[in-house]
């Protein structure tokens, strides 16, 4: 038993330090994303057998796990925050979503917020919310890795992802919902539209791109800026303040104080781990497929701003190019987080019938 967990835990960790190594450079090409994805996949494998062989020693034993431990503390945490949401078996979403547990009225329609890279559901403008949540059921969806889905299942692709959105869309009730997805959401968002496209009514898709290999690149520097460690002595609401104000339009931080204030101290609320931060990337370099896009068939809105350096705003050019019939809105001096940047906008489309 012993020699059998030892070789698995190597071979999961030799599969970890190599898909992050390797990441950059196959997901350039379609064959290198796929080969990529197909890494991940076995690492899941791997992984879950370790678990499976863990939960058994812990049953006879009675000893947890680190992680074990830390999903125990999780899961009390997320029945806090939603006590009547119990588990209903199979098909039970590993994820977490904020929002009601149900629908509360057949009548009204369901949107879901999907968020990006390194950010929970908890990362959204209150006002924009708020202001759709009059008319609308709203939840937004902790991904794996983040907010209180920190202790999900991982690795993950984008497939994944998209089909924990699927799972939270059916264990809340609904038969369809509008699909709002930013940067990483946004690629959840396409493969939900092209894994379960029964269950989207629309797409509105905020600074995101198309999958490998159609997309353009943010500059190295951009993101080894997300990607900075904390300078010594600098505390968490500036870390998070210095490396965010790099994703946004120039000058919006002055302009729009209580909106930065905001976003930061949403972000600070429940920071990703840096281990999720990575899985995550792992699974964008993996998404891979264009030619699919063809076949999304939900009206689609993209926005995108000009002056986002994290996914250059030819991306959601070509992404509105590539969706059949997709509306594409273009958005002067705005950066990469459009939600807390252009939330008239947001909600305008959100509202308009």
């Amino acid at each position: 038993m012993n020699t059998w967990r030892t070789m698995q835990r190597r071979l999961v960790d030799v599969a970890l330090a190599q898909g992050a190594e390797l990441a950059g450079p196959l997901s350039s090409t379609p064959a290198g994303a796929a080969a990529l994805r197909s890494g991940i996949q076995y690492e899941a494998f791997l992984r879950q057998q370790q678990r499976c062989s863990m939960t058994a020693l812990s049953m006879a034993t009675g000893i947890r796990t680190q992680h074990q431990r830390w999903a125990h503390l999780e899961a009390a945490e997320r029945a806090r925050l939603a006590p009547d949401r119990a588990a209903r078996g199979p098909g039970t979403p590993h994820v977490f979503w904020h929002g009601p547990d149900r629908q509360t009225d057949a009548a009204r329609q369901l949107v879901v917020f999907v968020n990006g890279w390194t950010v929970s559901g908890l990362v959204w403008p209150k006002d924009v919310v708020s202001h759709i949540g009059q008319t609308c059921d709203v939840v937004r969806i902790d991904n794996r890795g983040t907010g209180y889905s920190r202790t999900a299942p991982a690795p993950f692709t984008i497939a994944t992802m998209a089909d924990d959105v699927a799972a939270v869309v059916r264990a809340f009730g609904a038969r369809s919902a509008t699909i709002v997805g930013l940067s990483m959401g946004g690629m959840i968002a396409q493969e939900l539209a092209l894994r379960h496209p029964h269950l989207v009514d629309r797409l509105v898709l905020c600074g995101t791109r198309p999958p490998a290999p159609v997309g353009f690149v943010a500059a190295d520097a951009v993101i080894e800026a997300t990607m900075t460690p904390p300078r010594a002595g600098e505390s968490l609401s500036e870390y998070l303040a210095r490396s965010w104000r790099g994703v946004l339009g120039p000058g919006f931080a002055e302009r729009r104080p209580e909106a930065f204030v905001e976003l930061i101290d949403q972000i600070g609320q429940r920071p990703t781990p840096h281990a999720a931060v990575m899985t995550q990337l792992r699974a964008i370099a993996a998404w891979h497929g264009a030619h699919r896009l063809a076949r999304i068939s939900a009206p689609t809105t993209v926005i995108h701003g000009t002056d986002d350096p994290l996914i250059p705003v030819g991306n959601g050019m070509r992404l509105a190019q590539m969706i059949p019939g997709a509306t594409y809105i273009e958005l002067p001096g705005i950066g990469h987080v459009v939600p807390f940047e252009a939330p008239d906008v947001l909600i305008a489309q959100l509202t308009t019938a």
